[in-house]
């Protein structure tokens, strides 16, 4: 393993048992790190980390996971971040398939558990500094890429995020411009939070037509047209950070009064079909304000393949739940034969 010097290393603790707190720190003294801010709560901690800009967050799920899991999505989503491609590190005593999906999904490098060691902590250091998964960005995600695949017509490029944690530990943090470093990765962010959110307005849209144009509407529909005016509102607020409003900024705000409309009328059972007409074009209009590369055509190919992929999962949950619930049923019932069987015999 390489001679990395931790020095220079900004790291935060946050933990809500102050036994952990110690040993964590003691930890990470051991390997040499000189600046380590401990915060015993994931809400005590949100304004100072993310106002400071520390290189390794090493954050406890077990205490208070819901807190924790917003603090790292907002560490990674939010504009005042000063650093939101700090490699976090998530804690826990009890690892879940379940956990680690929540804490990956709300985009950490990683998830370690305790009781940790020296050797532990330096070993996923070191895969951070050697081999740290690149960045994809959403309209809904920024972290680290573990997709296996793309999703259905999506060409998403990837951010090589700027790794201050490997930039120090190798003596490379003198040599660089790490503001500007930091700049061209936020723009990059922004860009691609444009790009994503059009298509995901596009893509609620689209999948909520069908159920909302029935009498009453579909439940499902109402809640995925409600969540268009949240991914609107963050559209806008990331114009103003790159001064480019323009055109794009009254289509979003024109769809996003069209979609309150939409779920407006559909809590009171009627949606006219040319609201929807009118809700559909602004999304295409969206979409062509804010990508003025691709051709309407390929976007509109894109949203159709997420709706179409996105149905049939929502079939095979249906399908494997219902499968689950008669063979739940059959069990007791095979049970209650055999028995009446060994009965009569």
């Amino acid at each position: 393993m390489p001679d990395y010097d931790f020095s220079l290393v900004d790291a935060a603790i946050i933990d809500t048992q102050s036994n952990s707190q110690r040993v964590l720190r003691e930890v990470l003294a051991r390997l040499g790190m000189k600046k380590t801010a401990v915060h015993g709560s994931a809400q005590d901690a949100a304004e100072a980390v993310t106002a400071a800009t520390p290189d390794l967050i090493l954050l406890d799920i077990d205490g208070e996971e819901p807190e924790a899991l917003r603090l790292i999505r907002r560490l990674r989503n939010e504009p005042d971040t000063r650093n939101p491609y700090a490699c976090i590190v998530a804690t826990t005593w009890q690892p879940t398939p379940l956990l680690l999906m929540r804490v990956t999904n709300a985009g950490a490098d990683d998830l370690l558990v305790k009781p940790v060691s020296p050797k532990k902590v330096q070993d996923r250091l070191a895969a951070l500094i050697e081999s740290r998964k690149k960045f994809v960005v959403t309209a809904d995600y920024t972290g680290p890429d573990r997709r296996k695949s793309p999703r259905e017509g999506a060409q998403v490029p990837l951010l090589d995020a700027p790794n201050t944690l490997r930039l120090k530990a190798t003596n490379r943090w003198a040599h660089i411009n790490a503001r500007q470093l930091m700049a061209e990765a936020n723009h990059f962010v922004n860009e691609q939070k444009l790009l994503r959110i059009s298509v995901q307005v596009a893509f609620l849209i689209e999948f909520a037509a069908p159920g909302l144009a029935v009498r009453p509407p579909e439940r499902m529909a109402m809640e995925h047209v409600g969540r268009v005016p949240a991914f609107l509102d963050d559209l806008l607020r990331r114009l103003d950070d790159l001064s480019e409003p323009g055109p794009t900024e009254s289509v979003a705000k024109s769809l996003k009064m069209m979609a309150e409309r939409l779920r407006l009328h559909a809590e009171s059972g009627a949606v006219a079909a040319e609201e929807l007409e009118s809700a559909r074009s602004l999304a295409r209009d969206l979409m062509r304000a804010v990508d003025t590369v691709r051709s309407l055509d390929a976007m509109m190919a894109e949203v159709a393949a997420a709706v179409s992929g996105y149905r049939t999962r929502l079939e095979q949950m249906t399908q494997a739940k219902a499968e689950a619930a008669r063979a739940a049923l059959a069990v007791p019932a095979a049970g209650g034969n055999a028995s009446k069987e060994a009965v009569e015999g």
